[in-house]
């Protein structure tokens, strides 16, 4: 198996979790195949969730999905809008 050098700094400073300084470069290449496995696992599993959802209370109409896409924009913003106001009571 070839082996490969991480040379950028902040790349591999990203992949660290906080807290977690000491974990040598090497150590993050070797766990990535497990964290990737891991997040198609985790992707898998809310899929079929989801699914199960949709057969039991049908799919999330167009105008849900977009109240719901405005609602989190509100939050990235650093704004949240009261709950009442937003539903119009």
């Amino acid at each position: 198996m070839a082996t490969r050098r991480i040379t950028d700094d902040q790349l591999v400073d990203s992949e660290r979790a906080p807290g977690d300084e000491s974990r040598s470069a090497s150590a993050l290449v070797n766990d990535a195949p497990d964290h990737a496995a891991d997040r198609r696992a985790r992707a898998a599993a809310l899929g079929r969730l989801l699914a199960g959802w949709d057969e039991a209370f049908g799919r999330v109409s167009a105008t849900a999905a977009a109240d719901a896409a405005a609602l989190f924009d509100d939050v990235d913003a650093g704004s949240v809008p009261d709950a009442h106001h937003r539903r119009g009571d």
